[in-house]
């Protein structure tokens, strides 16, 4: 049970709890050339008989939005009218016995449940930022990384020049499998590392699992050796664990090998450690769904000997927050947020003044409904009807939320 000091909260029961679906149109490639075109958000607003609404995002992973959507309305109705804290608890608790039974779970759903919860009971326990419900505030300036997407080798070396310019030195890159390609990136960007100075840079490579195979992912982990990179992520397809710890044994210390889509459920956590597979783990936004969960992962990682990364699935300004809020509640963070929130990178903020990254970092910050941009809203949800009745209730004082029905919801895609 999660233990959260409640003071004039016991009686704030859930009165509705209701969803929009964004999309945003974007345009980058990720490891092996893969496309990327747009990003798509899950928000969730709780509201509370009292008044009090709180506000969450979840991201579909290895699940579709309207997969996350179905689900998000199936729990809803099983917390709807508990209190803010039976319906934290009872939301784990519907989580973990999904990891017990199903190899797949719909994590984006309990992320955009949970952080709702975690928002409006920052707000009634009048407490200043949402970390102190996860678990304490250790520090109110989080470190971010610096994404660079696969393109062609002279724009990867430039927006490294520019990241490292601008103050950050945990530099993520996604690769192409073809080994030809990938010294042809390594090249430059090595040398645009060493003209920086190398002392203070982490170079991590993103391969997205695309060496399938023992030889291949030595072959490449070997040119990557030789051109300085810190660490490489998820080389492999997730299940090759036994292939991946050949792998760190070999490259260890000079190369740490990290595992993304290796993890599915808090238990794996245990596995990795026995085999040896990773000296890293990252957690993906809406990897493990509930923040509590991931929160209480980390530090288990952590004591067995590995180090936590908190990934990215570039989130709006509402996701963005929650996990400033995770971040800042690690007592050890072993690596900078890999978050960046999707307006530093493509300019799409639903706040009114955006999250940004100064030095590579952000400051920390918890949403508040007063704080969103309904226009940018209205501008990018998937139901017309929906957002006019969203801006019309919001204008009155945010007294209420408007209920959509799947089927209207779905039926423009």
């Amino acid at each position: 049970m999660v233990k959260i000091i409640m003071n004039s909260c016991s009686d704030y029961n859930i009165k509705e709890i209701h969803l929009l679906v964004l999309y945003f149109p974007v345009s980058h490639y990720v490891s092996d050339w893969r496309p990327v075109t747009r990003t798509e958000h899950i928000i969730t607003f709780l509201l509370t008989v009292s008044g009090i609404i709180g506000a969450g995002e979840g991201t579909p992973y290895w699940s579709s939005t309207i997969e996350d959507y179905i689900k998000t309305v199936s729990i809803a109705r099983a917390i709807k009218g508990l209190t803010l804290n039976d319906a934290l608890n009872k939301l784990r608790s519907l989580e973990y016995m999904e990891f017990e039974r199903n190899e797949f779970i719909n994590y984006g759903a309990y992320l955009a449940l949970e952080s709702a919860l975690l928002n409006a009971l920052y707000k009634c326990n009048k407490v200043k930022y949402e970390a102190e419900l996860l678990g304490g505030i250790y520090r109110t300036e989080i470190p971010i990384a610096y994404t660079i997407f696969l393109n062609h080798p002279k724009i990867m070396a430039r927006k490294l020049g520019e990241a490292i310019k601008s103050g950050y030195n945990h530099i993520k890159f996604k690769i192409p499998c073809n080994l030809e390609e990938l010294e042809r990136v390594l090249r430059i960007l090595h040398s645009v590392k060493k003209q920086n100075g190398d002392e203070n840079i982490v170079l991590r490579a993103d391969a997205n699992e695309c060496f399938s195979t023992l030889e291949k992912a030595e072959k490449a982990l070997s040119i990557m050796e030789g051109y300085s990179v810190n660490i490489v992520e998820q080389p492999m397809p997730r299940n090759r664990l036994i292939d991946m710890a050949k792998l760190r044994k070999r490259f260890y210390p000079v190369i740490e090998i990290m595992l993304d889509e290796s993890l599915r459920k808090p238990s794996d956590i245990e596995l990795f450690a026995h085999m040896e597979v990773a000296d890293i783990v990252n957690f993906h936004p809406s990897k493990l769904g509930c923040l509590t969960v991931t929160r209480e992962t980390i530090l288990r990682t952590q004591k067995l000997g590995m180090k936590a990364n908190i990934g990215s699935a570039l989130m709006t300004e509402i996701g963005f927050s929650h996990y400033l809020n995770l971040a800042a509640s690690i007592p050890r963070l072993d690596h900078p947020l890999e978050e960046p929130g999707l307006y530093n990178l493509y300019g799409y903020g639903i706040t009114r003044k955006p999250i940004e990254i100064i030095n590579g970092r952000a400051i920390l910050h918890s949403i508040d409904v007063s704080d969103l941009d309904y226009s940018m809203m209205k501008k990018f949800s998937v139901n017309s009807l929906f957002r006019e009745r969203l801006l019309m209730l919001m204008s009155k004082g945010y007294r209420g939320l408007i209920k959509v029905k799947m089927l209207t919801v779905y039926r423009s895609l």
